[in-house]
Formats: structure tokens, C-alpha cells, sequence
């Protein structure tokens, strides 16, 4: 079947499925992986699980669907270690077994990042080009995305409008946040420096911590609603 490109933000997609790129030593530190962090706490506990027990391996595939009214989530190895770069026949292998495999795992249309291409490092039309050989021999749709950080995503939509909504002292006392980090987050994306949860992942000078907190509490707390 034919593939769709999509310039854009994966999060945006309509897909059964959305592939999550990760390393084997459970970590969810950058991009989108970071992100799915975000979103799926539970998700990210039960993928360090596996990773403790040597379950996460490059070639190897681990299909996440405990989420209600969300997307089933397929962790994608690029990197063995988060600190070095992917490479080119880890993501081959992985690509190899999702085609063998996707049918039994009941996946019925999945959207893919480019696979190792930013954070991993390695060239994009290469990585293009191996994704549509083994992916066009798929009987599903596919959607794969080529990463835009001016692309909005509905969360971060939610986000904003909670996150403003609040003082700093209500932050500092519900999450701990240092006022001058909060000022930070509210700098940039009032400022529309970050358009998506992606963007603000990305920002240097955020730390991983701040954004957990940040997102825990906003987008769980009743009395943001």
C-alpha cells in the first residue's frame, strides 16, 4: 500500500498505532521518547522493567496497549545506549520484524518517526529510502513523519492553557518548581518559541525533572479543569 510522508508532528495522527523510538537501557531523556514519557508514565515504568531485565534489544519490538482511549504505542530500539548514535542495521533489523510481525500484533495502521534520524544521527534520505523498501510491503496504512517543530499538538494546546492559567506561587506549592523555571516555561511558550510538547522537550535550559512535574501536575490535576 502507499506510504504517507507527512512533514508535521506525529502526535497529530489518527493512527491505530505511533512508533517510539528508544535505547535498552531505559532511558526516555530527548525528542519524542521523551514525550511518550510525558503522556504514559505507566507506559515509561513498565518499559525500564524491561529494559532492567535485558527484555529491549535492537532487532527486537515491544508493543505497549494498556492505555485507555489512546494510541497503542510500538517502542522501536534505534540506540542501544541513549549516549551513542543509532545505527543504520539496528534500524533494518527492527523494520524486518515489524513487517514479519505487525499482523499478528493486530496493528491495523501505524505512524512512524524517521527513524534514527535526529537524535540517532543518521541521513535522513538513507533511512527514508530503507523504510519505504520494507514498509510498502505492508497491508496497513502508513504514516511517516518527518519531524516539524512549528507543527501544534492538541496536549500541548491543553498545556498552555492550564499551565498560564496558574500563579507562580500555586506552581511552587503543588510541584516544587523554582519560580524562575516557571517563569522559563511561561517565557517560552507565551513567546511561541515551542509550538508542541516536542519543542518544549527539546528546549535547552529546561531539565527533564521541571518538564515532569510541569506536565504531572497540569494535565492531572482537577483543579485545572
Amino acid at each position: 500500500m502507499p506510504i504517507n510522508h507527512i512533514h508535521g508532528n506525529i502526535f497529530n495522527t489518527k493512527c491505530q498505532t505511533i512508533v517510539n523510538t528508544v535505547n535498552c537501557v531505559g532511558v526516555m531523556g530527548k525528542g519524542i521518547a521523551l514525550v511518550h514519557k510525558l503522556r504514559y508514565p505507566k507506559m515509561y515504568e513498565e518499559y525500564k522493567m524491561h529494559c532492567e531485565n535485558k527484555l529491549i534489544k535492537t532487532g527486537s519490538l515491544w508493543l505497549y496497549t494498556k492505555e485507555l482511549n489512546a494510541p497503542w504505542i510500538l517502542s522501536f530500539p534505534t540506540k542501544f545506549h541513549w549516549k551513542y548514535p543509532s545505527k543504520i542495521e539496528w534500524i533494518e533489523q527492527g523494520l524486518k520484524k515489524f513487517v514479519e510481525t505487525y499482523e499478528n500484533k493486530g496493528i491495523k495502521s501505524i505512524a512512524f518517526p524517521l527513524l534514527g534520524t535526529h537524535n540517532g544521527g543518521l541521513e535522513t534520505s538513507q533511512v527514508k529510502g530503507l523504510m519505504d523498501d520494507y514498509l510498502r510491503r505492508c497491508y496497513i496504512d502508513i504514516e511517516i513523519y518527518d519531524y516539524d517543530p512549528s507543527a501544534k499538538d492538541d496536549l500541548f494546546a491543553s498545556f498552555k492553557a492550564k499551565w498560564l492559567s496558574l500563579d507562580e506561587g500555586t506552581i511552587k506549592k503543588e510541584t516544587g518548581i523554582q519560580a524562575q523555571y516557571a517563569r522559563k516555561i511561561s517565557e517560552i511558550i507565551q513567546n511561541g518559541e515551542a509550538m508542541s510538547m516536542i519543542a518544549l522537550a527539546n528546549y535547552d535550559g529546561i531539565g527533564q525533572k521541571t518538564l515532569e512535574k510541569a506536565f504531572g501536575y497540569v494535565l492531572n490535576s482537577p483543579q485545572t479543569n
